[in-house]
């Protein structure tokens, strides 16, 4: 049996695999890498999945506990990546008390300048059936995944997520916006159609971000609506920025349930580009690593 652990910065989730990938149990809580202090992880990790960790010969770990500012860093698997490439990059440690532990790599391209994901590629592999050509993985540090079908071919990462909390907490715009907030649907399909339009202004978001404070000040929009109008704007633009120089498709799966993942089908949908619903689990993105361990 294995215990398989997605131990990002905010959360903390095991799965209880049997040999053949089946979940035999589930586990969640809000014990992030962020929150463990000293570098207590071993402590932590006991604290959470003592109850199940009875007949467990491995636990797999992923996510940013495996990063520099984890517990146990291990390297880069580099595109095109499979399972099997994951499995080889893996780095293994025997602790007193602990089934073998086995720290799962993250992904990386090299060019034309690094782009890594820790933990996010485990949903990507766990896509029934084929993997899209195309998926996005919302959040704070959005990430664009291309595949072949079979591997993962290159990662690119934006910040909008952080951009946007910086822009509405900590900035000239911020102190236009309200205290409290109520949904702005119109307010964000303009952002979203603003961040796209050439036409209307050269250049990129940069300079758009502005627009949220010149609109106001000039009687063009309320101070109600900037934050879903900077929110239309930010993800806008990283939907031009990602597709930038090539054939708009059709679809792009956007990965999860969020609400944060709800904003980025409505854009996608803004733009005409549909975002079809696709089953993806982690736990079986870890179980087809499963057959490679060593």
């Amino acid at each position: 049996m294995y215990l398989a652990i997605e131990w990002t910065s905010a959360a903390f989730h095991a799965w209880k695999l049997s040999k053949d990938g089946d979940v035999k149990a589930e586990y969640t809580s809000a014990r992030g890498v962020n929150s463990i202090a000293n570098g207590a992880f071993e402590e932590a990790l006991h604290e959470e999945v003592a109850p199940l960790l009875d007949g467990i010969d491995t636990i797999l770990l992923s996510g940013m506990v495996t990063s520099r500012t984890g517990w146990v860093e291990s390297p880069f698997a580099m595109v095109p990546t499979s399972p099997s490439d994951l499995a080889e990059k893996a780095v293994y440690r025997q602790m007193e008390g602990l089934p073998r532990l086995c720290f799962l790599p993250g992904i990386a391209r090299s060019a034309p300048v690094p782009d890594v994901m820790r933990g996010e590629e485990l949903a990507i592999l766990g896509i029934e059936g084929p993997m899209p050509p195309l998926v996005v993985l919302p959040g704070m540090h959005g990430k664009w995944v291309r595949t072949n079908g079979v591997e993962i071919t290159d990662v690119s990462t934006f910040m909008s997520g952080e951009v946007l909390n910086l822009l509405r907490r900590d900035s000239l715009v911020a102190k236009l916006i309200p205290t409290t907030y109520e949904p702005r649907p119109e307010a964000f399909a303009r952002g979203v159609a603003f961040a796209v339009d050439r036409s209307a202004l050269s250049g990129g978001v940069l300079q758009r971000i502005f627009s949220a404070r010149s609109l106001v000040l000039f009687g063009q929009l309320t101070p109600e609506d900037i934050a879903d109008y900077l929110e239309g704007l930010l993800l806008g633009s990283e939907i031009a920025e990602a597709l930038e120089g090539q054939e708009k498709p059709d679809a792009i799966p956007v990965l999860g349930e969020s609400r944060i993942a709800g904003r980025y089908r409505e854009a996608l949908g803004l733009l005409g580009i549909e975002s079809p619903a696709i089953v993806s689990s982690a736990a079986q993105g870890f179980s087809r690593v499963l057959p490679h361990l060593r």
